[in-house]
């Protein structure tokens, strides 16, 4: 079973910590703080879910969101945020977020909500 994981965030210590916590769990991680790395990620490789943060420069997590749906169908999203916003929730789930989680990450609620996904 193919468990590919993407993580965008801009913040370096997170995509560290949770590179770390879910290559222990089994996951096939790779991550990136731009939009433009992931969108070369996901044309290049099968990517299974792609977790992103909203709030990035110069492209958000929304239209970051929009781009891999149009390139990757199968791609499921998991938006995160620290400036959660019901605008901006709406926006994800319409543009086909599986997934908002706000931030601090509950990192137990993260991989509960991984292993649902990659289960399917």
């Amino acid at each position: 079973m193919d468990l590919s994981v993407l993580v965008v965030d801009d913040e370096e210590n997170l995509l560290v910590l949770l590179d770390w916590i879910l290559s222990k769990e089994g996951y096939q991680v790779k991550t990136t703080n731009n939009a433009y790395d992931a969108l070369d990620f996901v044309e290049q490789e099968d990517i299974r879910v792609a977790i992103l943060d909203i709030k990035m420069y110069p492209i958000d997590g929304v239209a970051l969101l929009v781009e891999i749906k149009k390139r990757s169908p199968s791609t499921q999203v998991i938006m995160m945020t620290g400036y959660p916003a019901m605008g901006t929730r709406d926006s994800s789930i319409k543009y086909g977020a599986i997934n908002y989680l706000k931030k601090p990450l509950d990192i137990a609620k993260l991989k509960i909500v991984l292993r649902g996904l990659l289960a399917a």
